[in-house]
């Protein structure tokens, strides 16, 4: 009794804690699996997680299985895949349509065999440079981009995390994984419905913010600056207002560094004075007129060479990035030498304290300095920070064609050994990623391609995930809403555990949602003698249904900024689609696992 009492709290806290988005995930999942091991240890009667399984997560197969993905999609990055993914884009001319579609459908393809977040990095500089070329508004094709990246996983064994749980508790309590095209049933179907409804309906309901004849496509206007007031400027003696006045609308003072680096609000009867660092909100292009015509200049803390010899370019921090939960002085020490760090823009969010102590999330944009865009080393440090830049600047070509074609065959044989054999998937593609390593498409840093804060929480998440069953949590759960619901039939049942996983992962992590639903998903069909295998799959599809909020999945969050979309943005084409999914799974379901 205590032990479910004692963990039915620490859940509700932990999913209280996801919900409130202050902290990292694997941090929170990791403190709550502490917890939970240290009170079983020093209070008597208590027997929740012991010390030897507090670590049983690391060596379950989902967890090894979403890491070797994870290399493998970066290893086919490398050997050509994003090239080839651009020439089948990029290499033709599209009507809008035709485009959306393609693109959707390339996307879905793609995060069905690699990790969706990867799918995604392939096609959004991609999908922007051809914004650009075709003068198009990216809001009309990134939210639908993301949302295809989604669908997508939904399609395979390996295509989200969600999957690769839910079969593996299903190993866990019904004796037998799901096979590897086990979810194409259901996916494929969900997946095409929902591509063509989101290209002839769903961008109806997506809201375009137009921009003047003047501004650029991606409308990323609040980046934030530090100028230096020199010597001589201009700008000495001048209030706020007049200099605003002079400078123009959209150039904007949010405050001025203090000696402790805090950002101190201004008035606008305050004068500018010699010396002084002041924070401004300037569009990009624009910062470079309100240095010369102003007499300032970029902090010497922030850059290694003059502004003249700089050129600039847009990168995201992309989710997993090595930045995220840093500040300066950690990009300084990793990109000293190739980048130098100008502004940043953040989606909705104020500043208190001055760049250099700015700790930087995903989705944040950062304006970058560097000598020449075309150097190598240029390129694999931006890969190395885990940054994506927003623009491509022309088509890549492919590195080497037989490599691709070799390493699209190694990963195809994985694939089929993990279909047609019983060769967990684990194994399986530990081959492929040798294999990978054999013709050179890893490199030394493959290890830093991982994701680690996710393969960190899963494995976290999984020993509490057992211990639901373990102390016997999830058949009390489950009891008790199988006697709630046991006169309903098995068509309402599971639009209810569809609708409730379909909430609970559009504000806590997918995978963390998997973890909690199964097991309870599980102990309702057994109590009501119903096949299990279509619970699992009401959860597999619900935990993979992110689609009401920018925060429910990370290339939701990727999309966020260059879309100049607004959190509210998301459900008015993500509801209606939720409805269309829940329309298609339950039948489909109901066709196949009943």
């Amino acid at each position: 009794m205590y032990d479910q009492l004692i963990l039915s709290v620490t859940i509700v806290t932990l999913l209280g804690l996801f919900i409130w988005s202050k902290y990292r995930y694997d941090a929170l999942a990791v403190g709550a699996l502490f917890f939970l091991v240290a009170i079983t240890a020093f209070v008597p009667k208590v027997n929740i997680i012991s010390f030897n399984n507090a670590f049983a997560g690391f060596s379950n197969n989902a967890v090894i299985t979403v890491a070797l993905v994870l290399i493998i999609s970066n290893g086919l990055k490398n050997a050509g895949l994003s090239a080839l993914a651009g020439k089948i884009v990029g290499g033709r001319v599209f009507t809008e349509i035709q485009f959306l579609l393609c693109l959707m459908f390339i996307a879905a393809i793609l995060s069905s065999f690699i990790n969706n977040i990867g799918a995604l990095a392939i096609l959004l500089p991609i999908t922007l440079n051809i914004c650009q070329k075709m003068n198009w508004h990216p809001s009309k094709f990134l939210m639908p981009l993301a949302f295809a990246c989604i669908l997508g996983g939904m399609n395979t064994l390996i295509g989200t995390p969600p999957n690769l749980i839910i079969s593996d508790i299903r190993l866990e309590l019904a004796g037998s994984s799901f096979g590897f095209f086990d979810f194409s049933f259901v996916g494929i179907a969900i997946t095409v419905f929902g591509i063509l409804f989101i290209a002839f309906i769903g961008k109806k309901f997506i809201l375009l913010r137009q921009a003047s004849a003047n501004t650029p496509l991606i409308n990323l206007k609040g980046y934030l600056f530090e100028v230096v007031v020199d010597k001589g400027s201009s700008a000495i003696g001048l209030t706020l207002y007049k200099f605003k006045k002079k400078a123009g609308e959209e150039i904007e003072i949010l405050g001025i560094v203090s000696e402790k680096g805090t950002v101190k609000k201004v008035q606008n009867n305050m004068q500018i004075k010699e010396g002084q660092i002041l924070v401004i909100k300037s569009p990009p292009d624009e910062i470079g007129d309100i240095l010369s015509i102003f007499g300032f200049s970029i902090p010497k803390e922030l850059h290694s060479f003059s502004e003249s010899d700089l050129e600039e370019i847009e990168v995201m921090i992309a989710p997993g990035s090595r930045l995220i939960g840093r500040k300066y002085d950690f990009f300084l020490k990793l990109a000293f030498e190739e980048l130098n760090l100008l502004g940043l823009w953040r989606k909705g969010s104020k500043y208190r304290t001055r760049l250099t102590r700015e700790t930087f999330r995903a989705g944040d944009v950062l304006l970058l300095g560097v000598r020449d865009l075309d150097e190598d080393d240029v390129s694999n440090k931006i890969k190395h920070l885990g940054l994506m830049p927003l623009m491509q600047r022309e088509l890549q070509t492919i590195p080497s064609r037989s490599r691709l074609i070799k390493g699209l065959i190694f990963f195809t044989s994985a694939i089929l050994l993990v279909a047609f054999t019983n060769l967990p998937a684990s194994i399986a593609f530990l081959l492929c990623v040798l294999t990978f390593a054999r013709i050179k498409i890893l490199d030394s840093n493959f290890y830093r391609e991982i994701d680690w804060p996710i393969v960190v929480m899963l494995a976290a998440m999984i020993p509490i995930g057992v211990s639901m069953q373990q102390t016997g949590l999830s058949e009390v759960l489950s009891s008790a809403i199988a006697n709630f619901a046991g006169g309903l039939n098995i068509v309402w049942i599971l639009i209810i555990l569809l609708l409730i996983t379909m909430i609970i992962t559009d504000i806590i992590n997918n995978a963390a949602t998997a973890v909690i639903m199964a097991p309870i998903a599980y102990g309702i069909a057994t109590t009501l003698g119903h096949n299990v295998d279509a619970y699992f799959m009401v959860v597999a599809i619900g935990a993979s249904s992110a689609f009401l909020t920018p925060i429910g999945h990370q290339c939701n969050t990727v999309v966020m900024g260059p879309g100049n979309y607004r959190f509210s943005d998301y459900w008015r084409m993500g509801l209606p689609l939720d409805l269309l999914i829940l329309s298609v799974a339950i039948p489909m379901i109901l066709f196949v696992w009943t």
